[in-house]
């Protein structure tokens, strides 16, 4: 079928840098030998058509994946044709943008084309994030370092969480933890909303040029910033712009004043006068309280610019997470990110985002997401047992290729946050599952996210079950769970295979087994999943996924057994480039 040979130059092949194109192609599973043809369209008779082995990534029941990075040996990407050829059923066929082919004359007439790659249309990596363990802060939650900045109807730390209830938690508390961050090896912070704002998770915000006094003061957030640096951390914001709180003074000046307000078309108002009701004005998932903000508004753009302006430059922040990114206008974003860059060029932009983030990431929009699309596919096989071990592999497959490597090193891999049950109540207490799916979570490319509290086992509900107040004792360190963790996030700031290796993927399926392979040159990094009912031996590994074991070392981790086999429902990691 001519579906199961597929190239679109616009999703499949992404500028990674000025010199640098990541390609990528998907051919009949029984397709062998596939090749990139590449000329420069211009110089081709003094160039010459370089001809590049592509790599074999991942293969499903019908498709084989493809990719590669070629490097441009002149300043940049420009005046590029392309072509691929392969073997299919004995004969040499060719591939380009006028279809299939079997001469090599009408391919090169027909190429794919790339004209020219400009500084904008490159992935942004900023050093930094190649290496990163995210840790996510609810601040109210965290710690209470200051008790004179809490508010009058604080309760007890520990008190069973409500969507109303204040325990003191604030950036006090965040800084007085930061050895138990370094101890645990996180290198990188993501904070909820700190601005003033009524509500305890803050994102009803009434003012974006102050933090909440029940969580301290700029100047507290300035050493927080400073000290996180000295330990080697990054620090991001929350940034809340789709929406505010509905007693925020611009929202109120619309409502007592109506159409002769300044602010008007700050909001999306559908009738006048403005009273709290959701068919008045549109609000985040029809939540009154939180009425959205019109971002395609020019004074609103320039709102927000001196918003983030004013915090990266006063307070020497990383970058920001923008909440509810993809019901904000994409033009925007774009503008966004461009701003926030020509204050550093190294800060970042996530976007929170539920599903595919690709058309976000593409655009320059944002840097990175909250990768819940991977971590759906995972949960239905891994937990739920929704889908097949095949049905997996291909959902995981198809996720990978939607991105260039460099984009898929960037995204941000969490298994839950504030808006979802604790993991461990979503792995039904077990743990052997949850064991596999941190293991999955460091191997697949991108920068693995905590939780708050997951790291001791935390259990509870969505919101506000998974709100709860951290447990702070001196026994962390002698918890199975929190070891492991530690272990990860040492080999994850350690190891180059896990940080920037090319990922592959391999399905055995007559034997229930999984692996996901990170390779960076001659380093490598592969961890086995046993997905059936018996333990497996070290040989059959070896054999079915074309390993030669004895070049390996098996990492140490709490759970695994040392005889050379795989218990069922278990992993083994595999490096020949060992801590």
């Amino acid at each position: 079928m001519i579906s199961n040979f597929y190239h679109d130059p616009a999703l499949d092949t992404r500028l990674s840098s000025s010199k640098e194109l990541d390609i990528r192609l998907k051919l009949p599973k029984e397709a062998t030998q596939a090749e990139l043809w590449i000329w420069n369209k211009v110089k081709w008779e003094q160039l010459g058509i370089e001809q590049i082995p592509l790599t074999r990534w991942a293969e499903t029941e019908e498709l084989a994946y493809y990719r590669t990075v070629w490097m441009s040996m002149e300043p940049r990407v420009r005046y590029l044709q392309y072509t691929f050829k392969f073997q299919l059923g004995g004969r040499i066929q060719w591939l380009n943008a006028d279809g299939l082919h079997d001469t090599p004359e009408r391919p090169v007439k027909g190429a794919f084309e790339f004209p020219y790659g400009g500084d904008r249309d490159a992935v942004h990596v900023p050093d930094w994030i190649k290496d990163r363990v995210w840790y996510q802060i609810f601040p109210e939650r965290f710690c209470n370092g200051d008790r004179e900045n809490d508010p009058v109807d604080t309760v007890p730390w520990g008190t069973p969480p409500t969507r109303d209830n204040t325990m003191g938690g604030d950036l006090q508390g965040i800084i007085d933890k930061l050895d138990y961050l370094s101890q645990l090896g996180i290198n990188a912070i993501y904070l909820n909303p700190i601005f003033k704002a009524k509500s305890n998770h803050k994102y009803d915000t009434l003012d974006y040029f102050a933090i909440d006094p029940q969580f301290g003061s700029i100047e507290d957030l300035r050493r927080l910033t400073e000290l996180c640096h000295r330990r080697g951390i990054r620090v991001v914001l929350d940034l809340v712009i789709n929406h505010c709180g509905y007693d925020h003074p611009y929202f109120q000046d619309v409502v007592q004043n109506g159409e002769k307000s300044p602010y008007r078309d700050w909001f999306y108002v559908h009738e006048y006068p403005v009273a709290l009701s959701d068919s008045k004005y549109d609000s985040v998932w029809y939540y009154q309280w939180m009425p959205k903000i019109k971002t395609s508004n020019p004074q609103v753009k320039q709102y927000v610019f001196d918003i983030v302006s004013f915090w990266q430059k006063e307070t020497g922040i990383d970058g920001w997470r923008v909440d509810v990114a993809d019901e904000v206008e994409l033009s925007f974003l774009r503008e966004l990110n461009s701003h926030v860059k020509q204050i550093n060029h190294n800060a970042i932009i996530i976007a929170e985002i539920w599903h595919d983030a690709k058309s976000l990431i593409m655009s320059g929009g944002v840097d990175s997401a909250m990768n819940y699309d991977m971590r759906s596919i995972m949960f239905d096989y891994v937990l739920d047992q929704s889908i097949t071990i095949e049905q997996f592999h291909a959902r995981l497959t198809r996720y990978a290729h939607r991105y260039a490597a460099a984009e898929l090193n960037q995204m941000y891999n969490l298994l839950g946050s504030h808006d979802t049950e604790r993991i461990m109540t979503r792995s039904g207490d077990r743990v052997d599952h949850l064991l596999l799916l941190i293991a999955m979570q460091y191997m697949l490319p991108g920068n693995p996210a905590l939780y708050y509290g997951d790291e001791l086992g935390f259990v509870g509900e969505n919101d506000p079950g998974c709100r709860a107040c951290m447990k702070w004792d001196d026994r962390y360190e002698y918890q199975p769970l929190w070891v492991y963790l530690r272990n990860w996030n040492r080999m994850k700031t350690s190891n180059a295979a896990l940080q920037k290796g090319r990922l592959e993927l391999q399905l055995a399926a007559s034997e229930n087994l999984y692996a996901i392979k990170r390779i960076d040159g001659e380093r490598q990094a592969v961890a086995v999943f046993n997905f059936s009912n018996e333990a497996k031996e070290l040989s059959l590994i070896g054999t079915v996924f074309g390993l030669s074991i004895e070049q390996f070392q098996k990492a140490s981790f709490p759970y695994q057994i040392p005889e050379d086999r795989i218990a069922a429902g278990h992993f083994v990691l595999l490096l020949n480039d060992p801590l």
